[in-house]
Parts: C-alpha cells; sequence; structure tokens
C-alpha cells in the first residue's frame, strides 16, 4: 500500500542522499545457545557475517553513509568492518556504555546522525523492500514515520498492524492477543518488518535512558494519528533472533545473494 499525497514532493529526494542507522546492540539472548560468542549481527550465515547482507542490500539501494549502533560486543563489529568498510559504505559508530533499548540507542547516535529523513533497521533482521518507492510515498504523505509492513506466517512472534484505507497505521496489536483478536487487516498478517523511514524531529521526543526506552513499544504507538504511515512489501524476509529463522536463513538468504561483496578487513 501507498501513501496518498502528491508524487511530486516524493521526486526531490534519492536513496543515495539517505543516512541509515543500524541498530547492532541487543543481547540476543535467544540466539546466545546456537551463536555464544558473537553479536547477533556477526552471526554466521552461509560463511559470512549476517551484516554483510545487510548492508550489501543497502549498497545495492544506493545508500553511503552507514551508521552502526553497537553495545554488546560492539568492538567484535568495529574489529570487522573498518570505517571504509563494505561495498563502498562509509561506516561510522555510536557505541553504547550500556544497553539503553532501541530507542535510547537512537538519542545515544543522535550526534551522528545528520540526514532527514533518515532510515532505522536492525542488525539482526533482513528484508527485501524497494526502498526508492518508500521513499517517496514518505516524502509524498509528509510522514513523521514510516514503517516497512511484510506478511509472515506466525505473526504472532511479532504482533500485528492495522492500517487505514489511506496507509496510516492505526492500532499495534499484541502478539499472541493479536491473531485471536485482530482479522480486519490482511487475515491479521501484516507486521512490522523493522525498517523506517523517520524524520529527524522524532529524536527529541524519545525519552533519556536508563531506563531502557523501547523503539517498537514505546516510542511508535505514541505516533499513532500523528503521521505514522505503514508500507507494505511482499519481499523476502527473516529475523535471526531466533534459533529456527537463523537455521531458515543459513539456506533462504545465499539464495538471493549469489553476486554478495564482502566486508573488507
Amino acid at each position: 500500500m501507498r501513501h496518498a499525497g502528491s508524487a511530486a514532493n516524493g521526486g526531490t529526494m534519492r536513496m543515495s542522499s539517505v543516512q541509515a542507522v543500524i541498530l547492532c546492540g541487543g543481547l540476543g539472548t535467544r540466539l546466545s545457545g546456537v551463536v555464544p560468542d558473537l553479536p547477533q549481527a556477526l552471526a554466521p550465515v552461509a560463511g559470512r557475517p549476517f551484516l554483510d547482507y545487510v548492508l550489501e542490500n543497502l549498497a545495492a539501494a544506493g545508500i553511503r553513509d552507514i551508521v552502526l549502533c553497537t553495545s554488546h560486543r560492539g568492538e567484535q563489529i568495529e574489529a570487522a568492518y573498518v570505517r571504509e568498510a563494505s561495498c563502498g559504505l562509509s561506516v561510522a559508530y555510536s557505541t553504547e556504555p550500556a544497553l539503553p533499548g532501541t530507542a535510547g540507542a537512537l538519542t545515544h547516535a543522535a550526534p551522528l546522525i545528520q540526514g532527514n529523513p533518515f532510515l532505522l533497521l536492525n542488525g539482526s533482521s533482513l528484508l527485501e523492500v524497494d526502498l526508492e518507492p518508500m521513499l517517496a510515498a514518505h516524502l509524498a504523505s509528509g510522514a513523521s514515520a514510516t514503517v516497512a509492513l511484510t506478511r509472515v506466517l506466525a505473526p504472532e512472534r511479532y504482533g500485528i498492524v492495522s492500517l487505514d484505507p489511506n496507509g496510516e497505521i492505526r492500532a499495534f496489536s499484541e502478539k499472541k492477543a493479536a491473531v485471536a483478536d485482530d482479522r480486519s487487516d490482511c487475515d491479521g498478517t501484516l507486521v512490522n518488518a523493522g525498517v523506517y523511514l523517520l524524520d529527524r524531529r522524532l529524536l527529541q521526543r524519545i525519552p533519556a535512558a536508563p531506563p531502557a526506552v523501547s523503539f517498537e513499544h514505546q516510542v511508535l504507538p505514541g505516533l499513532i494519528g500523528q503521521g505514522l504511515f505503514g508500507f507494505v512489501t511482499d519481499g523476502f524476509f527473516v529475523d535471526i533472533r531466533v534459533p529456527e529463522d537463523y537455521r531458515r536463513a543459513q539456506t533462504e538468504i545465499p539464495k538471493r545473494a549469489d553476486h554478495a561483496c564482502s566486508h573488507t578487513h
């Protein structure tokens, strides 16, 4: 679903001028039994760090400027990706001294985030989405935030997103309760895929950590009715934070990355 609004506004900016911020600081508790000594972003998939595939997708979209938000085992990520890192990308680091949550990581990285809008994504998930139309829709609608949405077979892991006819998000339903109670959109299977285009002014609305602040659960719901839109994609999606999807990634991702460029040291 595309946003309502004039496409003319979306034609003034390309993804090559958008900065991407990648959240790589999670503890990876559910994956730790399978990959005990690495941060999630470096979990090996077909012999390469998972983050390689995320960076490759961004480079293919024309993005050149990356901020990696690290915390847990962040020194391993910095050792793997030098500042002129992967596929021609320029990489800066925002290293959190504690675990401030996904929103807290954003506020910590704020001095490095120069673009408006900017792209936010997770270093533990991969989504195939055409970012140029997503950016055009974001700009045309005047959205404060645009959330990439996808359909999954097990929406109870993520919760369900409900949309108005014009593409605005009207509700985030909690996980298992959502499956039982909300079948209003696409049989209740649209979920937040963890890729966002955000107005930089949203950074001012994030409460300071500690305690940890979740972007998904504490910030996004507060934007409902204030320019929060969804952008639906049917592209491949995998979230390696759980072992079963990590195993699926081993076979599915290489099929889509035959010509992947690897990171340099």
